[in-house]
């Protein structure tokens, strides 16, 4: 008995999906084993232990301001806008911290770095919080991508070696910034082997050995 033929236009159809297949078939596969998507270069991922990006922003007088020449000291930098609440929420911590710092006469840079944000409200912002540390605008971005900053405000501490130490996504208060700086210090004088500072130097309340270590210490226990 001779077996039903199928149409000619069923066969034809039938063979040009089977190409059409294979086609898209190979077109995948040739997709999947070609270089993988590059990373988007414009932010970086910043690490803890990695060394600080180098740069160098003018103040609003037009002076620069160079990482590269801070060498040697602990360097705070935080980025910030005028615009963004929790900056201001957290200006008169970083301030009473600068002070603190800075009466006991310690090598701790603070740098203020201003982000997406109008120079003359970032100034305004400065004057009318009497900001006394460093302050620059960062106007293309370029520094805030590499320091891989997301969100504002980001503070970022960097050793007297110029590297990264601890990066503070949000507010930081008065209180974590003299912790965190009194560690980076206390790890230079471990690093340095300098000789002890006196007490009235280090130790703002008084402990008996009047080091670093022993203002750090106190901080955690408080």
């Amino acid at each position: 008995m001779n077996q039903p033929r199928l149409p000619i236009s069923l066969i034809v159809l039938f063979a040009t999906s089977t190409l059409v297949g294979v086609g898209l078939a190979l077109l995948v596969l040739s997709g999947s084993m070609s270089a993988p998507a590059a990373i988007s270069p414009s932010r970086a991922v910043l690490r803890e232990g990695a060394p600080a990006p180098l740069f160098t922003l003018k103040d609003f007088a037009g002076n620069p301001v160079s990482l590269a020449e801070l060498r040697g000291n602990v360097v705070v930098i935080n980025f910030w806008a005028s615009w963004c609440p929790p900056c201001l929420e957290e200006t008169p911590d970083l301030i009473e911290a600068y002070q603190t710092l800075r009466a006991q006469g310690h090598a701790v840079v603070f740098i203020g770095v201003g982000v997406n944000d109008d120079s003359e409200n970032l100034r305004r912002f400065a004057q009318n919080n009497r900001i006394p540390y460093l302050v620059v605008e960062d106007t293309d971005n370029t520094v805030s991508d590499a320091y891989g900053v997301l969100g504002l405000p980001t503070t970022v501490f960097v050793d007297s070696r110029g590297i990264v130490r601890r990066v503070w996504n949000g507010a930081i208060r008065k209180q974590r910034v003299l912790e965190i700086v009194y560690e980076l210090l206390l790890r230079t004088q471990q690093e340095q082997r300098t000789v002890k500072p006196t007490q009235s130097e280090f130790d703002p309340r008084g402990s008996s050995d009047g080091d670093v270590g022993a203002v750090w210490r106190a901080l955690r226990q408080s």
